[in-house]
Formats: structure tokens, C-alpha cells, sequence
């Protein structure tokens, strides 16, 4: 009976998903033919539209706190929390300049979306080392040619509610240190109240907050930091996301500063 009340917009949200999408398509077909350094900027532009368009109609109001701090004249890896299905959606809204993203392969054969979405992802084939190396090579490329890369550290989300962290994984985190990137913490704070990944029916509107933290400085980190970054961004992430619900959002930055200071990677 519960899920009856939220039908009606579960539909009209999942229509107009699937509207977006076909009607982006042409458009994708037409980048497709341009030299790829224009095809990335174009695919990024399209989705941004597509996201932000989606959720103005579907009554979800994208916040950003703190965004106006960072410098993004730098590539990053951009390290968001994941929490829900309308992650993908919510970096398209939060993040002002080009990137690519990690995803899963097996997405590809969808039907007219598996065509925009590799194109805007780098697909990650967890099936042999080989696949495994060329995905790695990609994510460099992107990062030499000055984009940043959006790597979810907990490489999926808990079907349960939780206020935790799930365990970081070590791809970001080599990777950072390889290619002497910061990395850019972001924290999605209601992703899971619109759209908890176990009630994919009580789809709700409201405001989807994303919010920025100081960078994480490595460029002066070797190899053997890995396991200790790791274990850093987890703490400081976890910290600065206990602080937005128990407090506010608009005062974490200074809280996580301090942070920072007290906690020497």
C-alpha cells in the first residue's frame, strides 16, 4: 500500500528518464563523428543538460556547498560518496568542468544507453589483468590530457541504510600517487533519501546536497603510501560526513581544514 502512494511519480520520473535519453541519442550519434577532444566536451555538456533538466522537472533542487573554493584549473580524482542510482546523475550537477568517469562494462549493452554511456565512461573489466591494465591506461591518458577522473571509492553502495562508509578500495589511491594528482573529495548527503538503492519505488523530491571538502594533497607520496591514503581519505571523508548531519554543511570546510592540520598524512 505504501509503494502505491509513491507509483504515480516513480513512473513519471522513470518516462522522462527514458525520454531524455532517446532524444539525446541523435545528438550523440552526430558527436561521435568529431575528433575526440571535441566529443568529450560535447558528451559532457549533453549530460549535464540531460541531469540538470531531469532533475529541475522531477522537482530535485541540486545544492553545492563550498564548489567555489576549488581551484579547477587543476585535474583531480574526484572522489564522491555512493550512496545511490542517481550518483550518475548527481556528479553531472555537481562537478562544473569535463571529466570521465569509471563504470561498470556489462552497462554497454543496454539499449541506446550503453551507446552514450560509453562514451562518457571509462568501462572497467574486472575479467582478466590485461582488460584490467588497459582500463588503467585510459584513466591516465585522461588524466595527461588535463581532465579529471570521478572514481567512487567504494566501488558500489549497501543495500541498507547506513551512515558508514562502505571499505575504500586502492584503485584512486595508486593512481593518485602514480600520476601526482590531488585528490577532491565530494560528499553526496541525500542521494539516498531520493532514491535509496532498496526502495527504488519511494523515489522522492527534495534538495540533493553536494559538498566539497579540501583536496588531499599527493604529489609528495610514493608507492608505499597507497594503503595509508587510503585509510586517510576513508577517516577524513567518514569525519566530514558525520559533521554535515550532525551539524551543518555550510561550516565543513573549516571543520575539515582543521582536520587536516591535526591528522598529517
Amino acid at each position: 500500500m505504501k509503494n502505491l502512494v509513491y507509483l504515480p511519480y516513480f513512473i513519471y520520473v522513470s518516462i522522462l528518464f527514458i525520454v531524455l535519453i532517446v532524444l539525446s541519442f541523435p545528438i550523440t550519434l552526430c558527436l561521435l563523428l568529431l575528433p575526440e577532444s571535441i566529443k568529450d566536451i560535447g558528451m559532457f555538456w549533453l549530460m549535464k543538460i540531460i541531469s540538470n533538466l531531469w532533475f529541475i522537472l522531477i522537482g530535485m533542487i541540486p545544492l553545492n556547498y563550498h564548489r567555489r573554493k576549488i581551484d579547477f584549473s587543476k585535474s583531480y580524482i574526484i572522489a564522491p560518496n555512493h550512496q545511490s542510482f542517481i550518483d550518475a546523475a548527481t556528479i553531472y550537477t555537481s562537478i562544473p568542468h569535463v571529466f570521465k568517469t569509471l563504470g561498470k562494462i556489462e552497462i554497454e549493452k543496454a539499449p541506446i544507453y550503453g551507446v552514450i554511456y560509453k562514451t562518457v565512461v571509462i568501462t572497467v573489466d574486472r575479467s582478466s589483468m590485461t582488460a584490467k591494465a588497459a582500463s588503467f591506461r585510459k584513466m591516465k591518458k585522461e588524466l595527461d590530457k588535463g581532465n579529471s577522473l570521478v572514481i567512487f571509492p567504494e566501488g558500489t553502495f549497501s543495500n541498507t541504510a547506513t551512515n558508514q562508509l562502505l571499505p575504500f578500495q586502492d584503485g584512486c589511491f595508486s593512481l593518485a600517487i602514480m600520476q601526482k594528482v590531488d585528490i577532491l573529495p565530494i560528499l553526496f548527503l541525500d542521494t539516498a533519501k531520493r532514491l535509496h538503492p532498496s526502495k527504488l519505488m519511494q523515489f522522492t523530491p527534495g534538495m540533493n546536497r553536494a559538498v566539497y571538502l579540501p583536496p588531499i594533497v599527493c604529489h609528495h607520496l610514493e608507492k608505499d603510501k597507497i594503503e595509508s591514503l587510503k585509510i586517510y581519505t576513508h577517516d577524513y571523508m567518514q569525519a566530514c560526513l558525520d559533521y554535515c548531519r550532525e551539524k551543518n554543511s555550510n561550516a565543513v570546510w573549516e571543520f575539515a581544514l582543521l582536520w587536516q592540520k591535526n591528522n598529517q598524512l
